[in-house]
Parts: C-alpha cells; structure tokens; sequence
C-alpha cells in the first residue's frame, strides 16, 4: 500500500491530514475520500474492530503447525501435497477444517482464517521475532538467543503504552518461555529495545502440575502485605534521596520490578487472578488437564480480572526434547495422535466460555505461529519449514466471525492473492486494540520507530471478504441446513 508521511493532526472529519495524503495517492487506483468515510460509518453501524477490543490473548504455536493439514486443506493436489487427512464440514458452510478438529469446527462462525500469511525467514529463532513483533530481525539465523536490541513483543508495547492497574501485570506469558532444542531463548518474547521494565510477568511453570503455584506472588512466612507495602514506602523514600541514581536505566528498570512485584504481593485482586486452584474440577475438566488446556483456564483467569495480554506459547513436555509443531517426521500421526487433542477441546471450551461470560466481543484471540510447513511430504513423512505461507486466524475483540481472507495457491505453497505480512498482522492487532499502529515511539537510545510496518486488514473488520467454497465435499459430509 502506498504510504505517504505527513503530520499526524486529525481534521474536522476525524481523518488524519496523513491518512487524507494517502487517501488521495490511492484516487487513481479506485479508493477515494468517500470510500474511506463510507467505510467508516458501516463500521461505526455494525461495531465491527476498531479498537473495540479492551484484551488480548496470543496462542503462539511454537514450531509452527503444518497449515494444509489444519486449516487450508488441498484435497485435489497430489497424494504427495495433499497428506492423509480429509476436510470436513464446520457451522459455516463452505468453510472446511481438518477432519481431526470436530469441536473447533462448531465455533467457526467465530473465527477469521487468514490463509495468506507470507514471509521470508525459514529459522525458528527469527521467524518467531518477525511474527512476535511485526518486525524482521536483523538476522535469519538460530540459536543465538534474545538481546536488548530486539524489537519488542507487542505486549511489551501495550504495556508501556497502556499499563494495567489493580496491582496486576499488563502483559503475562506462560507457561514456558520458548527456546530452541540446544536451549537458546528465542527473541522477541521480551521488551527489547525499549527496555525490560515492559518485559512480561512469565509464568514458567506448567499449570497442570500438581503443586502448581506462582512462587512471585507467595510472601515469606512471617510476612504480610502490610508489612511488603511498608518496606516499598521505605524504599521509595530512598530511592528519592538518590536522585542522582534516576540516570541509570538499569537501577530504573530493578525499581519498575521492584514495584511491580510489591504491587502485586499487595493486590488481593492479582493474588486471586493468578490462583488456579479457585477453579472447580469441573471447569478444569472442561479445558483438558494437559499443560494447553489448563494454560488457557489461567489466560482467561487473568483477562478476566484486567490483564491486557496473555500470551501463550506451545510447550516443550519435556526439557531438550522436541514435542512442538516441528513435525519434521510423522507428521500426520504426530498431528491426529499428540497435537490436535492437545487443542481442539481447550480451545472450544475457550470459545464458549468466552461468549457465555460476555467477553467475546472485546477479547482478541490470535492463532499465530513462526511459519508454515512445506508443500511437499518429505521421505519421514513430514513436512518443513516453509515461510511463503502460512495460515493463522482470529477471533473475537471486532473480528466478524465465519470468514476466510486471503487464498493460497493449489499446493498451499505462496499466497494466490491478498498477502500478510507479519507487520500487517501487529498492525491489525494494534488497531483492534485501539493503538494507532503508526504511531512513533522511542527505544532506551531515543531512536524512534514506528509500532508496525505494515497496515490493518480493514476488510476483514469490514466484512468484505468472500466468503469461499473452498472444498467441495460429498453430500452425505455436507451439514444439514
């Protein structure tokens, strides 16, 4: 999209004197001032994106799933390309799904697929900054770890931009942070650049274990909160007699923690969100007793009680081994026997009790991954890396259910048309958010940069996409009307 730079400063009409630049560039291509406008009033009618959503919640699927097994399945391509498993119908007809995936199919009038998602970058490491932060990292490359020169997780900029109250943390992540097989962390999952203040609150600690608890929030014996806020009285009174200390961003940053973790221990309303165990048996049972399952009870545990976004990424069940989406041999048993029960359940139970608590509308889900998995089945009968395509989906917080946007070719190899970007993805989650995802900040060098390099997928909150017949499937598998 043709971008022109120019002052941020809103017109009578609402419209940014940048957005009326670039509206006018676009004339020529068929999109006018009155197109924008139009746009704007459907979707002021319908309510549809725009910064309705006041949450987010990322599943981040640590390896990255073969998309043409799950969500953009090829039935007529070769055996080769096709793999072992068949579509089958969901709750919107004309949309198809692995037929390993019967209760996430129901829930398909929730969720947005985009099949069109495309980079550059084959490596986990960087793959996973590009998609973490909307930003490309200056390597391509694995295991060499985070640093601070990272480009942030968007939850790091919500939490500097929008910081949660109540005592609670902005942006948690759980329930491992992600690392490669040799053991390096992967960047992007941290603040970066502007500084590990906005680095998440991480739970590292499976919460289907038994003993599961959040020892960060556990006070010593003897201890009380009344006690805790007195000690951060005391050392806030300290710290302002050494003022020539506020020059140092690391001493800066030990404070940010410092308060963070007295705020908490202090805060009933955090202590009670992070608290597993308040749940029934029965609504434990509801999400599956695997890590996933009880890892989104806690998200939406936390979303619930103010925290802003919850990321949660794939586990390793065990250290050094790799039990992710890396399916680079079976993966079709991997996927029918480990993955996918992993999944289906937790994440319709999800769905559902997110509608029935009244907070589908304004809580973003975002199914993201580092890449696709290549066309072609190789000789282990899996598939690999494949950054030219790949599918994610979102659901709720504005995003009108029950669509498909973008296409990818016969073989679920390049986009066929409307290509995603990862900076068009945190562009999208931005402006859902209610963040201008061209608005500039600054890192711990005050160098600026913009929040994304890329635009938000209008259409999709708009409800222009069409709506496909992507597989055509025998009549007996066709859902009843």
């Amino acid at each position: 999209m043709l971008k022109l730079l120019g002052s941020p400063e809103r017109l009578c009409d609402g419209v940014s004197r940048r957005e009326m630049l670039r509206v006018g560039g676009l004339a020529s291509l068929g999109l006018s001032l009155p197109g924008l406008l139009a746009g704007r009033a459907v979707a002021a009618q319908t309510g549809a994106g725009f910064g309705t959503a006041k949450r987010c919640l990322m599943l981040y699927m640590w390896g990255g799933p073969a998309h043409q097994d799950l969500f953009d399945m090829k039935p007529d391509a070769p055996a080769n390309i096709r793999g072992e498993f068949k579509p089958a119908a969901t709750n919107v007809p004309g949309i198809h799904l692995c037929e390993h995936m019967p209760r996430l199919a129901q829930h398909m009038d929730k969720l947005t697929l985009i099949r069109s998602v495309t980079h550059t970058d084959n490596n986990h490491s960087t793959s996973a900054h590009w998609m973490l932060t909307g930003y490309k990292h200056r390597l391509s490359a694995e295991n060499f770890g985070a640093s601070s020169s990272d480009h942030p997780h968007i939850g790091s900029v919500i939490s500097r931009l929008t910081p949660a109250g109540s005592g609670l943390p902005t942006f948690v992540a759980l329930p491992e942070r992600i690392a490669t097989t040799a053991g390096a962390v992967v960047p992007g999952q941290f603040a970066g650049m502007i500084g590990k203040k906005y680095d998440p609150f991480l739970i590292d600690q499976h919460p289907d274990e038994k003993n599961f608890k959040v020892p960060a929030l556990a006070l010593p014996e003897g201890i009380n909160p009344k006690r805790v806020r007195a000690r951060a009285d005391l050392l806030a009174t300290m710290n302002a007699a050494r003022s020539d200390l506020q020059s140092s961003g690391q001493v800066g940053a030990m404070r940010a923690f410092y308060q963070r973790a007295s705020d908490m221990i202090t805060s009933p309303r955090a202590r009670q969100a992070f608290d597993l165990s308040a749940e029934t048996d029965k609504e434990r049972d509801r999400y599956g007793r695997q890590t996933f399952g009880q890892s989104l009870l806690m998200a939406r545990r936390l979303l619930e009680a103010g925290v802003k976004l919850v990321t949660v990424y794939w586990h390793r069940d065990k250290s050094g081994v790799d039990t992710t989406w890396d399916t680079h041999g079976k993966n079709f048993s991997q996927l029918k026997d480990r993955l996918i029960p992993q999944v289906d359940q937790p994440l319709a139970t999800l769905l559902e009790d997110l509608q029935q608590r009244g907070m589908l509308d304004d809580t973003l889900i975002v199914w993201n991954s580092e890449f696709g998995r290549t066309p072609k089945v190789n000789k282990k009968a899996g598939r690999d890396h494949w950054g030219r395509c790949n599918t994610i989906w979102m659901a709720g917080g504005g995003v009108p259910g029950g669509q498909v946007y973008g296409s990818s070719d016969k073989h679920a190899a390049a986009p066929k048309d409307d290509p995603v970007s990862p900076g068009d993805i945190a562009a999208t989650i931005f402006h859902l958010l209610g963040i201008d995802p061209h608005r500039v900040i600054h890192d711990r060098e005050n160098r600026p940069f913009e929040l994304a390099k890329g635009e938000p997928l209008e259409r999709i909150l708009l409800r222009q996409t069409d709506k496909p017949n992507d597989v055509v499937l025998p009549l007996a598998d066709k859902p009843a009307k």
